[in-house]
């Protein structure tokens, strides 16, 4: 995991901030910036939880952020670095989700699945296919917190039984189809893989019309991705 400190930014201090804020430890702007404010949040963080109060995100702090990985932030940036992380928040928080992959993106970006339920009924349901539309997969990956958090409590959810729904159900979400082209909207190729993103900025020279890299819809080759008659069964 990087190590975010004084100085850094992007879509993980996006994310550093919003789970200090969620947890009442930040009240700055969610900007993506590391200053000093910041890292006055992570202190105290790190008080309240016993880790060395250095105000660097390193191993440790990285470690017991690593408890609150579930919660799905409806208020940054959502790349697929923050994808991986409340997937990993998942695995632990709602062990009753299969995962799973069904592919790889250009760049080698793993292409995950989530199974909620194991009934005959299978609804398939997919999201950030264009990537200038990555909001798609912050509202799924939600909607996917708070069905399990509901079938986790035995609870109901809209009027129905979360865990009647789990037994009826086979329920399959491709969160994010298209991971390169949503990095390259959200800044994490730039920031990260800054020839990949000079490549697709020459791409996008012959698209005047279109503003980059925020109406990119396309992979990162360019490609305006489709998906034609799913098939939950197999996944």
């Amino acid at each position: 995991m990087e190590t975010l400190k004084l100085g850094s930014y992007g879509t993980l201090v996006e994310y550093l901030q919003s789970t200090l804020k969620t947890l009442g430890f930040f009240n700055g702007k969610i900007d993506g910036i590391f200053e000093n404010q910041t890292k006055s949040g992570v202190i105290t963080f790190q008080r309240e939880f016993g880790i060395p109060q250095d105000g660097i995100v390193g191993r440790q702090t990285w470690q017991k952020l690593s408890t609150f990985f579930y919660i799905v932030p409806t208020n940054i940036s959502y790349g697929s670095n923050i994808l991986s992380l409340n997937l990993q928040g998942f695995s632990s928080k709602f062990p009753f989700l299969k995962q799973g992959n069904i592919g790889y993106s250009s760049l080698g970006k793993e292409i995950k699945y989530l199974q909620f339920g194991k009934g005959e009924k299978q609804v398939f349901y997919s999201s950030a296919i264009h990537a200038n539309e990555w909001i798609t997969c912050v509202l799924l990956m939600k909607f996917i917190e708070n069905l399990s958090t509901a079938y986790l409590n035995n609870q109901l959810i809209w009027g129905y039984s979360a865990r009647q729904l789990f037994n009826d159900i086979s329920l399959y979400v491709v969160p994010m189809i298209n991971p390169d082209g949503v990095d390259l909207v959200v800044g994490n190729t730039k920031k990260y893989l800054p020839d990949i993103y000079q490549y697709t900025k020459n791409l996008s020279a012959n698209y005047p019309s279109i503003p980059f890299p925020n109406g990119w819809k396309a992979n990162i080759n360019g490609v305006d991705l489709k998906i034609y008659q799913p098939v939950c069964k197999g996944l």
